[in-house]
């Protein structure tokens, strides 16, 4: 009978410690996403778009050439649209080192069908202002009681 008890104690105790696994496990990743989702943020804003070039004496190397065609409605020439359209594509083509989107144009084809928008995506030759703000939030520790 104590063996039974005893089986049965061992089991319980096996059990939690599996559930307590899979617990830390399932917040490690919820972490790893919250931090994905935070450099995603970061590089999202960190990339600027202009239809002029960089700011003068700041040394860039040209990444490519970044451009789109699509049918003509209000969307596709809303600048705001545009615009974030352009960092997206740059951020997936260049997602590590894309500082800036310069030289935006877009042109209305003749017929007025489409609308062809294009880009030069640069990264600057010193990009530590991304680099600094993937790591801001390394080694801080958040006060339990919220001081």
């Amino acid at each position: 009978m104590r063996s039974l008890t005893l089986a049965k104690l061992v089991a319980i105790g096996l059990a939690l410690n599996l559930c307590a696994c899979g617990a830390i496990e399932a917040q490690r990743q919820a972490e790893e996403a919250k931090k994905q989702e935070f450099v995603q943020r970061v590089d999202t804003a960190h990339v600027w778009v202009t239809t002029g070039e960089p700011p003068a004496g700041k040394p860039y190397t040209k990444l490519g050439e970044l451009k789109y065609t699509e049918p003509f409605t209000p969307d596709a020439i809303d600048a705001a649209k545009m615009q974030d359209r352009l960092k997206k594509m740059a951020l997936e083509k260049y997602p590590d080192t894309v500082d800036a989107v310069i030289k935006e144009d877009s042109e209305v084809s003749p017929d007025g069908s489409t609308v062809t928008v294009s880009a030069e995506a640069i990264q600057y030759e010193s990009s530590t202002d991304r680099n600094a703000l993937h790591h801001m939030n390394e080694g801080l520790v958040a006060s339990p009681s919220g001081n």
